[in-house]
């Protein structure tokens, strides 16, 4: 299956389908390269195209904690956008 063909949660879905998709992805991962559940759950919503605030209402989080997880994505991912942060995931396996 290609990254293009992977299925990805509508945003409109609750916080299980999220978590259920990001624990399938728990064995999948970069030698170096860890996201949390969470971490995953954001990148996910973020292939969406959901703002921060989008993203923190879908997850019942303070938009300030969105950022923070984003932020911590970025480092690990070592990236710079939301963009990259989404490809760069998809081609590691994480998400």
């Amino acid at each position: 299956m290609t990254i293009s063909e992977q299925p990805f949660p509508e945003p409109s879905r609750q916080d299980g389908v999220l978590s259920s998709r990001a624990s399938e992805l728990e064995g999948i991962r970069h030698s170096r390269t860890r996201l949390s559940i969470r971490e995953r759950m954001i990148v996910i919503l973020m292939c969406g195209g959901l703002s921060n605030k989008e993203i923190a209402r879908q997850l019942s989080i303070a938009p300030e904690t969105v950022k923070s997880h984003a932020k911590s994505i970025f480092l690990k991912l070592t990236v710079r956008s939301r963009a990259q942060a989404v490809y760069r995931a998809a081609t590691l396996g994480l998400i």
